[in-house]
């Protein structure tokens, strides 16, 4: 599906106001990520684990898509501040006793809760 941008290329005659296309554009949705770091480990910091997007329309013959949280995180310098908050995940934590064995499955969720349950147990 072509976003607006590709509309407006594959009709270049077509004259569209500013406050026109600014209607037409979605409000960003927050991106949710696991933190992967521990909060005891580093306790002014947070760690994210990204998976950068990129992407193809037109089944995968159109231009080159980036995905805009992913590749903003990819690109800000080294110790810049992100501008994020925290949701809890209460149901998703470590047993209290830290000997305790546990299996991790984690399906669509990725590596990153893992590293930081990883750095948990090491602290």
């Amino acid at each position: 599906r072509p976003n607006i941008l590709e509309v407006l290329e594959e009709f270049p005659s077509a004259e569209v106001s500013t406050a026109f296309l600014l209607t037409q554009l979605p409000l960003l949705k927050p991106r949710y990520y696991s933190v992967s770091s521990s909060c005891d480990m580093t306790p002014r910091e947070i760690h994210l684990t990204v998976a950068v997007v990129n992407y193809r329309t037109r089944d995968g013959q159109g231009p080159l898509h980036h995905g805009v949280c992913s590749t903003w995180l990819n690109k800000i310098a080294l110790n810049e501040t992100v501008p994020c908050f925290v949701r809890s995940a209460d149901g998703f934590r470590l047993p209290k006793e830290p000997a305790k064995p546990c299996i991790l499955i984690g399906p669509g969720t990725g590596i990153a809760p893992f590293r930081s349950f990883w750095q948990q147990r090491l602290y």
